[in-house]
Formats: C-alpha cells, structure tokens, sequence
C-alpha cells in the first residue's frame, strides 16, 4: 500500500535525504517551512507528516497542533518530530502533544524504520 507523506524542514539537505528515505514508503512531498506544510495538507491528507521542529515561521510543536485542531479527519493521520536538540524533555512534550515519535538528529535508521513500520502498520 502506498502511503502520502509529508516531510517539513528547512534544511534543504535535511529534507531531500529525508524524502529519498521514505520514498520506498509512498508519495513523497517536501514543505521548506511549516506555513508551507500546512498549505500542503490544506490541499490533500498526509498519513505521516514529518516535521522538523526548529522551523523559522512555524515550529514542528505548532504544525502539531494545528493538525490536532483541524476537524476529522485530521490533515495528517501522525506526526514524527525531529530535532536536532532533542532531549527527554522535549521527547515528553512530543509524545503529550501527540506525535508518534520524537527523534533526535543524527538519528539511527533502525529507530526511524521502527517507527514507520508503527506507523504504517
């Protein structure tokens, strides 16, 4: 089954090598900024949105919360956070705010695959 994701970062490099990682997984679209995203998923529901949570205009926390603020169905059916400056913290934020996951930049590929594999499941 193809799966529609979504991948917001504004690093150029970050989310090309992102895309080329789940691209076995479904279409893949890219957002170099969170109002971008949000005018993606306007246009068509994600199953997965991936989001940097260090963005310039929105961060990952308020992508997430705009998706949980949207009426059924949701724009994005889950939300992977990624940052760079992850800790338990901010992983606990993640998971009370509703994301699947929250991984920390580099991140290893078994515990991203792990993660999709929950996710798409």
């Amino acid at each position: 089954m193809s799966h529609r994701i979504l991948v917001a970062d504004d690093d150029r490099l970050v989310r090309e090598s992102l895309c080329e990682m789940l691209d076995a997984f479904g279409a893949v679209a890219s957002a170099d900024c969170g109002q971008a995203a949000m005018a993606a998923m306007r246009r068509q529901r994600v199953d997965l949105l991936v989001s940097d949570v260090d963005m310039p205009d929105l961060t990952g926390f308020q992508l997430l919360d705009w998706v949980r603020s949207q009426p059924p169905p949701p724009p994005a059916g889950a939300v992977l956070l990624l940052s760079a400056r992850a800790d338990d913290a901010l992983a606990h934020r993640a998971m009370a705010s509703g994301a699947v996951a929250m991984l920390s930049k580099p991140f290893a590929m078994e515990r991203f695959h792990a993660v999709l594999h929950h996710v798409f499941s």
